[in-house]
């Protein structure tokens, strides 16, 4: 008797580099979170909603990382090169000034942009 389970064949085709990538954005999502509501605590003009936006934006990067979808590492490229320019805009404060916030955006990006790096790993497909 054969058995053939579907997932099992599909997690076959999928290059095990896709897995890892979808874990570190997601971490990525969850330290944006804690971010975002550190905040909301301390910033109440800070926008939940463009927060919820953002994080379910790269939950469905994620999930296509998950999957195997090869296009998703120049989507999260993108993404991460966009949300890098407040980054940019906290390095020109002093060095005294910069804080926990700056701090986890960096860490936020260095994740994202580190599933990009292993989705570059993946060898082109024939």
């Amino acid at each position: 008797m054969v058995h053939c389970n579907f997932l099992s064949i599909m997690d076959d085709q999928i290059h095990p580099n896709y897995k890892p990538a979808a874990y570190l954005i997601f971490a990525a999502i969850a330290v944006d979170l804690i971010n975002g509501f550190i905040q909301k605590g301390t910033n109440p003009d800070f926008d939940m909603v463009t927060l919820a936006e953002v994080s379910l934006m790269f939950l469905t990067f994620g999930y296509f990382a998950f999957i195997g979808k090869d296009w998703i590492k120049w989507v999260i490229l993108l993404a991460t090169i966009l949300t890098i320019f407040p980054i940019v805009a906290a390095l020109n404060q002093k060095a005294n000034q910069l804080n926990i916030l700056y701090i986890s955006q960096f860490f936020s990006s260095l994740l994202k942009f580190s599933s990009f790096i292993i989705l570059s790993l993946v060898p082109k497909k024939n």
